[in-house]
Protein backbone atom coordinates (compact mmCIF):
# COMPACT_ATOMS: atom_id res chain seq x y z
CA UNK A 1 0.00 0.00 0.00
CA UNK A 2 2.67 2.50 1.08
CA UNK A 3 5.23 1.72 -2.29
CA UNK A 4 2.90 2.89 -5.25
CA UNK A 5 3.82 6.32 -7.17
CA UNK A 6 2.73 9.29 -5.84
CA UNK A 7 3.23 11.63 -3.20
CA UNK A 8 2.34 12.69 0.69
CA UNK A 9 -0.96 13.67 -0.01
CA UNK A 10 -1.81 10.61 -1.83
CA UNK A 11 -0.73 8.18 0.66
CA UNK A 12 -2.54 10.25 3.02
CA UNK A 13 -5.59 10.10 1.29
CA UNK A 14 -4.96 6.39 0.84
CA UNK A 15 -4.30 5.88 4.68
CA UNK A 16 -7.38 8.14 5.52
CA UNK A 17 -9.80 6.40 3.29
CA UNK A 18 -8.68 2.98 5.21
CA UNK A 19 -9.97 4.85 8.57
CA UNK A 20 -12.86 5.80 7.38
CA UNK A 21 -13.53 2.09 6.06
CA UNK A 22 -13.31 0.72 9.61
CA UNK A 23 -15.16 3.85 11.16
CA UNK A 24 -11.91 4.73 12.98
CA UNK A 25 -12.24 8.13 13.49
CA UNK A 26 -12.74 8.97 17.14
CA UNK A 27 -10.50 8.27 19.94
CA UNK A 28 -13.53 6.13 21.33
CA UNK A 29 -13.29 3.90 17.75
CA UNK A 30 -9.38 3.62 17.43
CA UNK A 31 -8.18 0.60 15.90
CA UNK A 32 -4.62 -0.97 16.12
CA UNK A 33 -2.77 -0.68 12.55
CA UNK A 34 -3.09 -4.61 12.45
CA UNK A 35 -6.90 -4.27 12.62
CA UNK A 36 -6.64 -1.20 10.38
CA UNK A 37 -4.99 -3.24 7.74
CA UNK A 38 -1.54 -1.01 7.92
CA UNK A 39 2.32 -2.42 7.22
CA UNK A 40 4.01 -1.92 10.23
CA UNK A 41 5.62 0.87 8.39
CA UNK A 42 3.21 3.07 9.31
CA UNK A 43 3.81 2.78 12.98
CA UNK A 44 7.31 3.82 12.61
CA UNK A 45 6.33 6.74 10.04
CA UNK A 46 3.76 7.89 12.95
CA UNK A 47 7.20 8.02 15.42
CA UNK A 48 8.72 10.74 12.21
CA UNK A 49 6.59 13.32 10.33
CA UNK A 50 3.55 11.48 9.72
CA UNK A 51 2.98 11.85 13.16
CA UNK A 52 3.50 15.32 13.57
CA UNK A 53 1.01 15.98 10.79
CA UNK A 54 -2.02 15.43 13.74
CA UNK A 55 -4.02 13.52 10.76
CA UNK A 56 -3.51 10.54 12.66
CA UNK A 57 -3.59 10.67 16.35
CA UNK A 58 -2.28 7.83 18.45
CA UNK A 59 -4.36 6.76 21.92
CA UNK A 60 -2.26 4.03 23.05
CA UNK A 61 -1.11 1.72 21.25
CA UNK A 62 -4.70 2.41 18.60
CA UNK A 63 -4.79 5.23 15.79
CA UNK A 64 -7.62 7.23 14.61
CA UNK A 65 -8.22 9.40 11.93
CA UNK A 66 -8.39 13.16 13.27
CA UNK A 67 -11.07 14.74 9.90
CA UNK A 68 -10.95 18.20 11.74
CA UNK A 69 -7.24 17.97 11.19
CA UNK A 70 -6.91 16.44 7.77
CA UNK A 71 -9.43 19.38 6.33
CA UNK A 72 -7.26 22.16 7.99
CA UNK A 73 -4.58 20.89 6.32
CA UNK A 74 -6.17 20.33 2.89
CA UNK A 75 -7.44 23.98 3.18
CA UNK A 76 -4.17 25.18 4.21
CA UNK A 77 -2.66 23.37 0.87
CA UNK A 78 -5.19 25.14 -1.18
CA UNK A 79 -2.92 28.37 -1.90
CA UNK A 80 -0.13 27.00 -3.24
CA UNK A 81 1.74 23.27 -4.38
CA UNK A 82 3.17 20.93 -1.60
CA UNK A 83 1.61 23.24 1.48
CA UNK A 84 -1.01 21.14 2.68
CA UNK A 85 -0.36 18.68 5.31
CA UNK A 86 2.27 20.88 7.29
CA UNK A 87 4.18 21.81 4.13
CA UNK A 88 5.34 18.16 3.75
CA UNK A 89 5.68 16.26 -0.09
CA UNK A 90 7.74 18.38 -1.84
CA UNK A 91 6.20 21.74 -1.27
CA UNK A 92 9.08 23.65 -2.39
CA UNK A 93 6.83 25.54 -5.20
CA UNK A 94 6.57 28.81 -3.52
CA UNK A 95 10.56 29.01 -1.65
CA UNK A 96 11.32 28.54 -5.74
CA UNK A 97 9.62 30.86 -7.13
CA UNK A 98 10.53 33.98 -4.45
CA UNK A 99 14.16 32.84 -5.33
CA UNK A 100 13.14 33.01 -9.12
CA UNK A 101 11.95 36.18 -9.01
CA UNK A 102 14.94 37.36 -6.44
CA UNK A 103 17.42 36.02 -8.92
CA UNK A 104 15.63 37.92 -11.62
CA UNK A 105 15.64 41.31 -9.52
CA UNK A 106 19.34 40.96 -9.07
CA UNK A 107 20.03 40.00 -12.26
CA UNK A 108 17.68 43.05 -13.71
CA UNK A 109 19.92 45.43 -11.79
CA UNK A 110 22.76 44.03 -11.81
CA UNK A 111 22.74 44.87 -15.76
CA UNK A 112 21.02 48.12 -16.14
CA UNK A 113 24.30 49.17 -13.10
CA UNK A 114 26.83 47.36 -16.48
CA UNK A 115 24.82 49.16 -19.20
CA UNK A 116 24.99 52.34 -17.37
CA UNK A 117 28.90 51.91 -16.39
CA UNK A 118 28.94 51.22 -20.48
CA UNK A 119 26.93 54.74 -21.21
CA UNK A 120 28.50 56.49 -19.09
CA UNK A 121 31.99 55.34 -20.35
CA UNK A 122 31.49 56.01 -24.33
CA UNK A 123 28.69 59.07 -24.30
CA UNK A 124 30.62 61.02 -21.12
CA UNK A 125 31.34 60.94 -18.11
CA UNK A 126 28.77 62.11 -16.20
CA UNK A 127 28.67 62.26 -12.62
CA UNK A 128 24.49 61.66 -11.73
CA UNK A 129 25.19 58.23 -13.73
CA UNK A 130 28.41 57.23 -11.69
CA UNK A 131 25.78 58.12 -8.37
CA UNK A 132 23.20 55.57 -10.21
CA UNK A 133 25.85 53.47 -10.62
CA UNK A 134 27.04 53.32 -7.03
CA UNK A 135 23.30 52.72 -5.53
CA UNK A 136 22.81 50.21 -7.89
CA UNK A 137 25.68 48.08 -7.09
CA UNK A 138 24.74 48.90 -3.39
CA UNK A 139 21.30 47.45 -4.11
CA UNK A 140 22.72 44.74 -5.86
CA UNK A 141 25.02 43.42 -2.95
CA UNK A 142 22.15 44.11 -0.62
CA UNK A 143 20.03 41.71 -2.72
CA UNK A 144 22.75 39.42 -2.89
CA UNK A 145 23.29 39.48 1.28
CA UNK A 146 19.65 39.20 1.25
CA UNK A 147 19.61 35.85 -0.91
CA UNK A 148 22.67 34.27 0.84
CA UNK A 149 20.25 34.90 4.00
CA UNK A 150 17.42 33.76 2.87
CA UNK A 151 18.73 30.18 1.19
CA UNK A 152 20.62 29.78 5.05
CA UNK A 153 17.82 30.02 6.59
CA UNK A 154 15.38 27.75 4.07
CA UNK A 155 18.05 25.30 4.55
CA UNK A 156 17.51 25.58 8.61
CA UNK A 157 14.23 24.53 8.04
CA UNK A 158 14.52 21.62 6.07
CA UNK A 159 14.25 18.34 7.50
CA UNK A 160 16.86 15.65 6.52
CA UNK A 161 15.93 14.06 3.31
CA UNK A 162 16.26 10.82 4.73
CA UNK A 163 13.61 10.82 7.21
CA UNK A 164 10.71 10.84 4.66
CA UNK A 165 11.43 12.38 1.74
CA UNK A 166 13.74 9.91 0.33
CA UNK A 167 12.13 6.84 1.18
CA UNK A 168 8.98 5.65 -0.37
CA UNK A 169 7.15 5.32 2.98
Amino acid sequence: MFRQPGGFRQRIEMMAQKFREKGATSAERAMTAQELGLPPRFEEAMQRRLGQTGIFVQVGNKYYLSETRLNELQQRGQGGMGAGYGGMGGGMGGFRKEMITLRIIRMVVGLLAVSLIFVNFFFGRFLYLWIAIAVLFVVWIALTIFQIFYLAEARSRRRPANQWGSSNF
